[in-house]
């Protein structure tokens, strides 16, 4: 019965560092066209 409990914990733990992982990545993404985008349009001025 622990193991079955062990093992649902660390895939809750693999799900959850996922997440984190891909939101992360999701962010910095977002932020690098933010930039993109502001440079584009001082450089249409």
């Amino acid at each position: 019965m622990k193991s079955k409990y062990f093992e649902n914990v660390l895939a809750l733990l693999g799900a959850l560092v996922i997440i984190v992982g891909v939101s992360a990545a999701a962010s910095s993404a977002l932020a690098g066209d933010t930039g993109t985008l502001e440079i584009y349009q001082v450089a249409q001025k």
